[in-house]
């Protein structure tokens, strides 16, 4: 990623800017605001949590139910359960909404002075990134008039009850099949039809497709004749500007269809609150696109509907977004995020579907595309992502990491196919990112060798699997040792000697890294003390700090509980943290200030490999610098340059120097020519366990070349 501004640092244009991102913002929250004032203006709305305790109701529940707010929060729909449905009725919804999947239905309630109400109920489950409902949202109107009217029909069914449905809410409507097969209205009565104008008079004797359009007039001779059939028929049309909610019962004497009553309801503003939250539901607020939830829906579609051919699951990951978020603000964050949301719509073909899957990774879906055509897609997200974004001025780029899975060789179901893609964007990561890569079989064992070393390792601390080597550091001019570096290492039953290098970035990524990071701390410094206290000459210690500890709130407080638990002196203690860890965290410079107050000695790890300069060092409570390996290695003429001058420009800002990774004579004389204070590697000593230490304690004084 590359930053540039035309007018100077891109701080000062940030601020110049920040106004207008303000705006944005005012404007998705005034979107959010009209989204719930619609919803509480039309409807009755009611929020639970995953376990049902109600977290919000709107004015609209407190009138219907009768209670106060505070009586509502906190409790289970049971307190307002009438008992007139049956326990099945409750498992299914529940049953429904627990899997993800939207429940409607009307549901009879009591009222805290006893009276009973019926709502016409929809039920939204909202989903974590995980997929599972962390609450729901319930959309509710109130029904209670045409539940009464529908019972005032069963007894009035064989009476003249026109004057009666008149002064009914909703609509009543009666209807015929004549002789010649045409459906007529008899009846049509009700207070939501008087503005249209449709009454028993005007109706009588009409066709159905003199009254309304071909279009509506053919969906409601079908329903109509499902019901003459003697089916308790229910649907949803639109006549005019209003949506209706049609029921019709068939009326039998002696067992034949004589008429067939129906009530209509209007449910426009409930249908219009339904797509707003639809909207909430299933697409991401920020860049418009579906989200997860709506991706898996269309991935089981595809899915089902697609049984003979191939389609492409595409991962997308932004590289380093959360660089830009860190240096520049979310407010820019989210803007690149919008930009490359609308880059990756460009990429897509008529059918495609694209996701923001959450935070900064997008999932493509691409039917019908063999792995040419995925490929092909790909390669144009890479170019298209990658391309100068422009916001306010300042010039930012990003790249993307990509994995691709492949239907039905990679997986059968969109969770499958969802997981290998995933892992294959891990691999693009791996290698060195902004590019893509399909996933394969090899793949899938690598994830599962993985997985077994995960679940090992979660029981490799209790078990007592690890162990310490420590490696001696020596004063080059004298041969004196100053200290050693705690090294971990892990012995399994089954596996072997598990690398470092395999255990160590996943214990990284699982968060274990801070309980094994704890105890090397404190077996580290207990070892220590145990050799100060057999007489042997004292030395620091050094231990490799994670980032994943360093930047844990509670970090200084546990390395000072250890000394204390230990009674190592901080003075014998050094920790050594990596330069990105040092350079780019926000609270380095108080973390590293806390630590110099405890006399703890702290060194800069990897020294030159990171992206930082010797001057911007004299600000942080550093005592020694390690240079890396791969600077000594071989010793060309760039990184003896490179050697001398960071040994140079070190002491002159008073810190130590320690080259690592000496393995020959030569690298040994060159350090010592320069002056090197400090090394460390196989040509002086291998790394070693305890007991071997214990022995090496007693060696004879050795004079390096």
């Amino acid at each position: 990623m590359y930053i540039y501004s035309d007018n100077g640092p891109f701080h000062l244009d940030l601020a110049r800017h920040q106004d207008k991102l303000s705006i944005h913002y005012e404007h998705m929250m005034k979107d959010l605001h009209d989204i719930q004032y619609a919803l509480d203006q039309s409807s009755i709305l009611v929020i639970t949590d995953a376990a049902g305790m109600i977290t919000y109701v709107n004015d609209r529940f407190c009138e219907i139910s009768k209670y106060e707010r505070h009586e509502l929060l906190g409790q289970t729909h049971r307190l307002i359960n009438s008992g007139f449905h049956p326990h099945s009725f409750f498992q299914h919804m529940w049953k429904t909404i627990k899997q993800g999947d939207i429940w409607k239905g009307d549901i009879k309630n009591r009222a805290k002075d006893g009276s009973e109400y019926w709502v016409n109920t929809t039920i939204v489950p909202f989903l974590d990134d995980q997929g599972h409902p962390y609450q729901f949202v319930s959309i509710r109107s109130d029904i209670t008039d045409r539940k009464k009217a529908e019972e005032q029909l069963k007894t009035a069914l064989k009476n003249d009850f026109r004057q009666t449905v008149k002064n009914l809410q909703n609509a009543v409507f009666k209807y015929k099949q004549t002789d010649e097969g045409e459906f007529q209205l008899t009846l049509l009565e009700g207070k939501i039809l008087e503005p249209l104008g449709y009454t028993t008079s005007f109706v009588q004797g009409k066709k159905l497709d003199a009254l309304f359009s071909a279009k509506v007039a053919r969906k409601i001779k079908g329903y109509f004749a499902k019901a003459y059939k003697g089916k308790a028929v229910d649907f949803e049309v639109r006549i005019f500007k209003h949506i209706f909610l049609i029921y019709l019962s068939p009326i039998f004497e002696k067992g034949e269809i004589v008429e067939v009553v129906g009530t209509a309801t209007d449910i426009t503003e409930r249908k219009k609150a339904e797509k707003a939250i639809y909207r909430v539901a299933h697409y991401d607020y920020l860049t418009g696109l579906p989200n997860r939830r709506l991706f898996q829906e269309n991935m089981k579609m595809i899915d089902s509907l697609s049984p003979h051919y191939p389609f492409a699951v595409v991962y997308i990951d932004l590289d380093r977004i959360k660089n830009i978020n860190d240096t520049m603000g979310h407010n820019i964050g989210d803007q690149v995020l919008k930009s490359v949301s609308r880059r990756i719509e460009r990429c897509l073909r008529a059918g495609d579907t694209a996701a923001r899957i959450g935070g900064d990774e997008f999932a493509l879906l691409l039917p019908r595309a063999d792995r040419k055509e995925a490929e092909e897609r790909a390669e144009h997200l890479i170019h298209y992502i990658g391309e100068r974004i422009a916001i306010h001025e300042i010039e930012i780029f990003v790249t993307a990491s990509i994995g691709i899975s492949m239907y039905p060789e990679d997986g059968q179901d969109s969770e499958t196919l969802i997981k290998h893609a995933d892992a294959a964007m891990y691999l693009a990561k791996e290698n060195g990112k902004n590019n893509y890569q399909f996933f394969t079989k090899e793949l899938d064992e690598k994830n599962a060798q993985k997985m077994k070393m995960e679940r090992e390792l979660h029981k490799a601390l209790e078990r007592g699997q690890f162990h310490l080597h420590y490696q001696p550091q020596f004063d080059l001019q004298s041969g004196h040792m100053l200290g050693v570096e705690a090294l971990i290492r892990w012995e399994h039953p089954e596996l072997g000697m598990v690398s470092p290098a395999d255990f160590i970035p996943l214990a990284e990524e699982t968060g274990l890294i801070i309980p094994i990071g704890k105890w090397v701390l404190q077996t580290a410094c207990r070892q220590n003390k145990k050799w100060q206290e057999a007489g042997f000459p004292a030395i620091r210690v050094s231990v490799n700090v994670s980032v994943r500890q360093f930047t844990q709130p509670t970090f200084v407080n546990t390395v000072k509980e250890v000394l204390e638990q230990t009674g190592l002196s901080p003075e014998w203690l050094d920790l050594e943290l990596t330069e990105s860890m040092i350079l780019e965290g926000e609270c380095s410079h108080s973390v590293l200030q806390k630590l110099k107050d405890l006399n703890i000695h702290v060194s800069m790890d990897d020294f030159g490999t990171g992206y930082s300069s010797l001057s911007s060092l004299r600000h942080f409570s550093i005592n020694r610098l390690k240079i890396d390996q791969t600077f000594v290695k071989t010793l060309d003429d760039t990184n003896k340059a490179i050697v001398a001058m960071i040994i140079t420009l070190a002491k002159s800002l008073k810190m130590d120097v320690l080259a690592e990774g000496i393995e020959t004579m030569e690298q040994a004389a060159f350090l010592k020519e320069m002056n090197c204070q400090e090394v460390q590697g196989y040509f002086f000593a291998k790394p070693m366990p305890m007991e071997k230490m214990n022995v090496f304690f007693k060696r004879p004084l050795v004079a390096f070349p």
